[in-house]
């Protein structure tokens, strides 16, 4: 979707990288790190829609704790905050354990994108501050497009980026049983 995504706020590099091949052409809001979501969506976008994608970390920033949960998948949680228009997206366990599982599932190879396929290599080139603009990642989550908890992903991220202040749980709960 070409337009104004800056509502739309992944963590991390890799992340940005994804969304913004998979959803958000226009580009988004990228913040380095959970809590730095949670202060930008809290701050900047008090009063505004803002979709928030982190990582389910063993640390959670403390404004996670005032969403409900909409509905989940073995790698995707989605939640809502009840007074604000605001959405997180977990991603369990970490993004690139997602990518490699979406990866696996879909009989997809890193390497044939000139990325590894171990966890710790492969987080070790996800984590590269210039992993947000890298072709390689392009050309993998573009593979994956369509596919499985990616495709839900892709659903999900779009379904929010259309609807913003009309999103409805039970269409976004819909969007899990596809």
């Amino acid at each position: 979707m070409k337009g104004r995504t800056d509502f739309v706020i992944p963590e991390c590099y890799v992340d940005t990288n994804l969304v913004e091949t998979l959803v958000c052409l226009g580009g988004c809001n990228h913040q380095k790190g959970c809590n730095q979501v949670a202060k930008v969506m809290q701050e900047k976008f008090s009063d505004r829609f803002a979709v928030g994608m982190i990582d389910a970390d063993k640390r959670r920033p403390g404004y996670l704790a005032e969403f409900n949960e909409i509905a989940y998948s073995e790698h995707l949680g989605i939640y809502r905050h009840p007074a604000r228009h605001h959405y997180l997206i977990l991603v369990h366990p970490a993004i690139d354990g997602f990518i490699l599982s979406c990866a696996a599932s879909a009989g997809v190879s890193p390497a044939d994108y000139g990325l590894p396929v171990e966890l710790k290599q492969f987080t070790s080139v996800s984590k590269d501050v210039m992993s947000n603009k890298d072709s390689r990642f392009k050309s993998l989550f573009r593979a994956l497009a369509g596919t499985g908890e990616m495709r839900l992903l892709q659903l999900v991220l779009a379904y929010l980026v259309a609807e913003t202040y009309a999103a409805n749980n039970n269409e976004i709960q819909a969007l899990f049983h596809i």
